[in-house]
């Protein structure tokens, strides 16, 4: 049996992630459950005991949680003066914590269950290592923005009002704070916004060495993927970028799954909120069942 409680993983260039284990259960598979960017993963079982992380427990999943670097637990944060980019948590902070779940629960499947930066970072790094690969994927939110990935003119000129926004407080305080503004909970390192910024006025999305082509490696992806977008999300994973996005993934098994408004009583639940949510117990109980499925 494995103990219930703290694990830390040591990624390759240096940095300690820590998390913990949720729960050691009877199905052989480990969800690996990794959070939103200006979040921690305490947002990956919210409340706690009765979010997404108790439901895959309850579906005798085991659960890994974790923080990635400047989140959570995983400090320095960006408020302290952490500095990292985007390339940092697909080329390192994965792959990391992949390994650390199969350490931990070895024979057993890791599925990550990836919230917005937890979904899109796990499904480049699948690309871009294949060696080092989850053994299945389950995107919640997944998207990154890029303007040939949205159709949607209004949409275009919000996203880079706000990427604009939040590059301009980056570069005064060093980092972007979403707390005052009611976004988030962790602040964003300078040079991840940085990344972001450029991902977007170059429409192409890479790493920042321009080595690695992360809009290509989506076409080397090929574990089991289940897509979910809403449409309560109005700018952040809207549905039609998500779909753009999931159609990038070559991954002869893929399902996406969009929450509609009319399922919800007209109201699908927003961003966070797919992961925060108690309307969203259906979708998490769905997710459990894919993965406790998988061949």
């Amino acid at each position: 049996m494995i103990a219930i409680g703290p694990v830390s993983a040591r990624t390759d260039d240096g940095w300690l992630l820590r998390g913990e284990v949720l729960a050691d259960g009877p199905r052989p598979a480990v969800a690996l459950l990794l959070h939103a960017m200006m979040a921690s993963r305490r947002s990956m079982d919210k409340p706690r005991g009765a979010g997404l992380g108790a439901t895959l427990a309850a579906a005798g999943l085991s659960v890994v949680s974790m923080d990635l670097r400047g989140h959570g637990e995983s400090g320095p944060s960006a408020r302290d003066g952490a500095r990292y980019t985007y390339d940092d948590c697909v080329l390192h902070d994965v792959p990391a914590a992949v390994a650390l779940a199969r350490s931990l629960f070895p024979g057993k499947r890791v599925v990550v269950v990836g919230h917005s930066l937890g979904a899109h970072a796990a499904l480049a790094s699948a690309g871009v290592f294949p060696d080092k690969a989850p053994d299945a994927v389950a995107s919640i939110a997944g998207n990154f923005w890029f303007p040939s990935d949205e159709p949607s003119a209004v949409r275009r000129a919000a996203k880079a009002a706000t990427l604009r926004t939040w590059l301009g407080v980056a570069e005064t305080l060093g980092y972007f704070d979403p707390k005052p503004l009611g976004m988030g909970s962790d602040a964003v390192a300078l040079p991840y916004i940085r990344q972001f910024w450029k991902v977007w006025s170059s429409d192409r999305y890479g790493s920042l060495d321009d080595r690695y082509d992360y809009a290509e490696a989506l076409s080397r992806v090929t574990c089991p993927v289940l897509a979910v977008a809403s449409e309560g999300d109005k700018l952040l994973a809207h549905p039609e970028p998500a779909q753009r996005f999931f159609a990038r993934l070559g991954s002869a098994r893929k399902t996406m799954r969009i929450v509609t408004n009319a399922e919800r009583s007209g109201r699908a639940p927003d961003h966070m909120g797919l992961v925060t949510d108690p309307r969203s117990r259906p979708l998490w109980e769905e997710i459990a069942t894919w993965a406790a499925a998988l061949a």
